[in-house]
C-alpha cells in the first residue's frame, strides 16, 4: 500500500537518548486527502463520538486545518477561541480547557480504534504534546518510541508546611498558612496551582520530589516549616524544581505574628518573580486577597476551614462556631462570611441539620461576603451553589459560577460545583465533563472528583464505564466508601441487584447507617423481591428521621423499589416543598426513570425549574 499524501510524524531517538520528532512529507505523495475525510466521517458517526458535540467539533477542526496545510495554526489559543468559544482574551495558561479536551479526544480515538475501527485502514491519531493530527495507513504504523512525560513549566504544588510548633492541636495554623499561599498563588497569571485537597495528601517526608512530580505532574514544589513562639513567628520556604531537585528560591522569615500577612505576600511575590510571572490585573498588587488583616479573625478563619475539612457533624459545628466568632469580632471580614456560607451549605448537604434553615442562613452570608469583596471567586462560587441547590435559580446560579471562574480559573471547587451540581443536573453533560476535568487537573488526588467521573457516566447510563472508574478508585484506596456505594448504584441500574446489595453493604460497614445508603439498599431489595428487607430498611430510615433530617429521596427510592409509585411521589413532593438539595437530580438520575411518565413527577420538575 502507498502511504497517504499527508504529513506523517516520525519519532527518532538520538545518540544521547533524546526523543525528537520530524515531519516527513516525502513518504506521502500519491494517496488523496479524501481517504482521510472519509475516515473522519466514519469516526464521527460512530457511537464513541455520536453523543459528544465538542469532541466532534474539535476533531473535525483539527483534521480539516491539517488537510488544508494549516497544521502550524493549531495552537491552544486558536483552538480555545474557535472550537471552545473562549473570548479573544483567552489565556491557555490560566484555562486548561484545550489540554483537558485534547486528552479526552486522544482517549476517544483510542477507544474507537480498539473497538469499531479496529480494522479500519486509515488511522487518525492526535500525538501527545501537539494538536495537529497524524494520518497513517494501518499497515505502515510502527510502535513509537516512548518519551517521559514532561510537566508544564508553570505548575506548582504547595505542600503542607511542617508544623514545628511545640503547642498541641496547632496544625490548623501551618495547614492554613499553606492553603493561604495556594490562594495567593492562584492570583498569578499563567501559574497553575494544585488545590489543597491533593497537596495535603503529600506531606513532606511521605514522598520524594520525583514521586510528587509524577503524581501531580508539577514543575515546582513549594515546601517549608512554621514555628510559633509566643508572638514570634518563624517561617522557612523553599521553591524546588521537580525535574532536577534544585532550589529555585528559598527564604527564612523571623517576624512578629502580626506580620504573617506580609510574609504571605512576600512569598507569593518572590515566586512570581522567580518564575517570571505577574499577578492578575483583577487583584492589582494584592496577591493575598482574603479581605482581612485582623490577626484574631485570621486565625479563627484558619480554624474554621481546618474543622470543615473533617466533614463530620462535630467538625462542621466547630467550623460554624469559628466563623461566627470571627464575624462577631470583625463584621467586615469577607473571608469569615464566605466560610460561614460554605460550612452551612455542607451541613445541609450532609444532612446534619435542617437543610432549609441552613440554606436560609447561608445565602445572606454569601451575599454579605460579595458585598465586602466583590472579586471573591470563593463567594461567587458559594452563592452559585446555594442558588442551585436551594433556590433552583438556574440562570442566576450559572452566572455566579461563570463569574467565579472568570475571577479565578484555578479555583477547583468552582469548576467542580458548576459541573456536578449545576450543569449535570440540567442535562448539559458535555459541559459538565469539561469543567470536571479541569477541576481534576487542578486537584488530581481528590477522591470526590474521581468519584464524580463515575457519577457522570451513571447519569449518561454508561454503567460499565462508571463501574470501571470506581474499580480504579478502589485499587488506589480500598477504604473509600463512596467507591463501593456508587458502584453499587451503577450495578443497581444495570439490574444486577444482588451485586448492588453486596457493594452497598460494604459501604454501610465502612460508614454506618447513612440514609442515602439505606435508601439505595431499600430500592435494590425491593426490586429483587426481598419485600421484608426493604420494609425493615424503611423502618430504619424512620428511626433515624426521628433524631435528624433524612432526605425524602431515601424514602422515595425504597418505595419505588417496592413498586409503590404513589408513596414514592408523595415523599418526593415533601422533599420539593422543603427545597431539599437532592431534588435537583430528579431530571437526570436513572433511579427515577420509572416515574418519568407520571404527571405528578412532571409537575415536580416544573417546580424545580427543570422543565416538564
Amino acid at each position: 500500500m502507498t502511504p497517504l499524501a499527508l504529513p506523517i510524524i516520525i519519532i527518532r531517538t538520538g545518540e544521547n537518548g533524546q526523543v525528537t520528532r520530524q515531519d516527513n512529507e516525502e513518504r506521502a505523495e500519491n494517496a488523496p486527502a479524501q481517504a482521510v475525510r472519509d475516515q473522519l466521517v466514519k469516526i464521527l458517526r460512530s457511537s464513541v463520538f455520536s453523543d459528544s458535540q465538542r469532541m466532534t467539533r474539535f476533531l473535525r477542526f483539527a483534521v480539516e486545518e491539517t488537510l488544508n496545510g494549516n497544521a502550524s495554526r493549531l495552537k491552544e489559543i486558536v483552538i480555545g477561541t474557535e472550537v471552545f468559544d473562549r473570548q479573544a482574551a483567552y489565556d491557555p495558561r490560566l484555562d486548561p480547557i484545550v489540554r483537558v479536551e485534547a486528552r479526552r479526544l486522544r482517549a476517544k480515538l483510542r477507544s474507537y480504534y480498539d473497538s469499531t475501527g479496529e480494522l479500519d485502514p486509515v488511522v487518525i491519531e492526535l500525538p501527545k504534546g501537539r494538536y495537529s493530527p497524524v494520518f497513517q495507513l494501518r499497515s505502515e504504523i510502527r510502535p513509537p518510541v516512548q518519551a517521559a512525560a514532561a510537566a508544564e513549566d508553570s505548575t506548582i504544588a504547595v505542600l503542607p508546611f511542617t508544623n514545628l510548633d511545640p503547642e498541641k492541636d496547632s496544625d490548623y495554623f501551618s495547614d492554613g498558612l499553606s492553603e493561604e499561599l495556594i490562594h495567593a498563588l492562584t492570583r498569578i497569571q499563567g501559574l497553575m496551582v494544585v488545590a489543597w485537597n491533593s497537596a495535603a495528601q503529600l506531606r513532606e517526608g511521605q514522598e520524594d520530589i520525583g514521586a510528587i512530580r509524577e503524581r501531580l505532574d508539577v514543575a515546582y514544589v513549594l515546601r517549608g516549616s512554621v514555628r510559633r513562639t509566643g508572638q514570634r513567628l518563624r517561617i522557612t520556604a523553599q521553591l524546588i524544581e521537580t525535574a532536577s531537585g534544585h532550589y529555585a528560591w528559598s527564604e527564612s522569615y523571623d517576624r512578629q505574628m502580626r506580620d504573617v500577612f506580609a510574609i504571605q505576600e512576600e512569598i507569593a511575590t518572590a515566586i512570581a518573580a522567580a518564575l517570571k510571572l505577574r499577578f492578575s490585573s483583577d487583584e492589582g498588587d494584592r496577591p493575598v486577597a482574603r479581605g482581612q488583616r485582623n490577626l484574631e479573625v485570621y486565625q479563627l478563619c484558619l480554624k474554621g476551614r481546618f474543622h470543615a475539612r473533617e466533614r463530620s457533624a462535630i467538625g462542621l459545628k466547630r467550623s460554624m462556631v469559628c466563623f461566627e466568632q470571627a464575624i462577631s469580632i470583625d463584621n467586615t471580614s469577607a473571608a469569615a462570611y464566605a466560610g460561614l456560607a460554605d460550612t452551612l451549605t455542607l451541613i445541609a448537604d450532609y444532612g446534619f441539620a435542617d437543610g432549609c434553615d441552613c440554606m436560609e442562613r447561608a445565602r445572606p452570608a454569601a451575599q454579605k461576603a460579595l458585598e465586602l469583596d466583590p472579586v471573591s471567586a470563593e463567594a461567587h462560587a458559594s452563592l452559585g451553589l446555594i442558588l442551585t441547590l436551594y433556590d433552583w435559580a438556574w440562570v442566576e446560579a450559572g452566572e455566579a459560577f461563570e463569574r467565579a471562574i472568570a475571577l479565578n480559573p484555578a479555583y477547583a471547587p468552582a469548576h467542580h460545583w458548576y459541573a456536578i451540581d449545576h450543569l449535570a443536573m440540567l442535562g448539559r453533560f458535555e459541559e459538565a465533563s469539561e469543567h470536571l476535568e479541569i477541576a481534576i487537573k487542578l486537584d488530581p488526588l481528590a477522591p470526590i472528583l474521581l468519584e464524580n467521573r463515575g457519577f457522570l457516566n451513571t447519569l449518561l447510563r454508561r454503567y460499565d464505564e462508571a463501574i470501571a472508574l470506581y474499580q480504579k478508585m478502589l485499587e488506589m484506596d480500598p477504604s473509600q466508601y463512596k467507591a463501593y456505594t456508587s458502584m453499587g448504584r451503577a450495578y443497581l441500574q444495570k439490574g444486577m441487584y444482588r451485586k448492588a446489595i453486596e457493594l452497598l453493604e460494604v459501604g454501610r460497614t465502612l460508614v454506618g447507617d447513612m440514609p442515602s445508603i439505606l435508601g439505595a439498599l431499600g430500592q435494590a431489595h425491593g426490586l429483587l423481591g426481598n419485600v421484608a428487607e426493604a420494609r425493615q430498611l424503611l423502618l430504619k430510615l424512620e428511626e433515624i428521621a426521628a433524631t435528624r433530617p433524612v432526605p425524602s429521596t431515601c424514602f422515595a427510592l425504597a418505595y419505588l423499589g417496592l413498586g409503590e409509585k404513589d408513596a414514592a411521589l408523595t415523599w418526593l413532593e415533601r422533599g420539593v416543598s422543603r427545597h431539599q438539595s437532592p431534588m435537583v437530580a430528579l431530571k437526570v438520575h436513572p433511579a427515577y426513570d420509572d416515574l418519568r411518565a407520571e404527571p405528578r413527577f412532571q409537575a415536580l420538575l416544573r417546580i424545580i425549574g427543570l422543565g416538564g
